[in-house]
């Protein structure tokens, strides 16, 4: 172990993308332009369901555009990248509209990408047929701690895994409109623990799901 050279941060290989950001909310606000600063990438325009909660954003970030609507803020055509998060049952629309535009070149979207799995494989066709990356946001596999597990597993330094397991307790208080939906849990957490045991172990063969009302927090959703 004591020869392993670990690297607990991806590789950052290009800086000159210009980032336009759709959504004012905590995820944007406190965590992507966060790492969008700490990483030293530039945000030049942002938009959000209300004008004066994305100013008060863009002020905070140094952002210097504000646009009234997210649909102005993909036209404008000195955005290359768009980051979208929004309520995942707009969020559709919004990756469209994207793929519409000539001058924008990837589009980053929060999961869930779509609510049924047809509409799903659609957006990613689009995407295809478009030449233009469309990414969703799987940032889990991204974390320091995940990195260098999967560092230790690949260089076999803690001997054959049989069993692993990741146990959540948080309650994603930070994203109220999900509470409508029918699958608060698995649509909006569960999917990061899929993916970072896929990153972890490869794809599963089989994936089983047993879930129960969850009533502690007022919320009625399953998963």
């Amino acid at each position: 172990m004591n020869d392993i050279v670990f690297k607990p941060d991806a590789d950052i290989r290009v800086r000159k993308y210009r980032i336009g950001c759709i959504g004012a909310g905590m995820i944007m606000s406190e965590c992507h332009l966060a790492a969008y600063a700490e990483a030293g990438f530039p945000v030049t325009a942002i938009a959000s369901r209300t004008y004066a909660h994305a100013q008060e954003v863009a002020n905070r970030w140094s952002i210097p555009i504000v646009h009234t609507t997210p649909e102005a803020l993909i036209a404008d055509d000195t955005v290359d990248i768009v980051d979208i998060a929004y309520p995942p049952d707009q969020q559709p629309a919004l990756i469209r509209a994207a793929l519409k535009a000539r001058h924008i070149k990837a589009i980053l979207v929060q999961k869930p990408l779509a609510f049924t799995l047809v509409e799903a494989r659609s957006l990613r066709d689009e995407a295809a047929a478009s030449d233009k990356i469309l990414s969703v946001n799987q940032n889990m596999r991204y974390d320091q701690s995940i990195r260098v597990l999967h560092q230790l597993l690949s260089n076999h330094a803690l001997g054959d895994p049989v069993f692993a397991q990741i146990n959540m307790h948080a309650i994603p208080h930070w994203q109220g409109f999900l509470h409508d939906y029918d699958r608060l849990t698995l649509a909006n957490m569960s999917v990061h623990h899929l993916d970072v045991l896929r990153f972890l172990f490869g794809d599963p063969k089989e994936v089983t799901s047993v879930t129960s009302p969850d009533f502690s927090q007022g919320i009625k959703e399953s998963g």
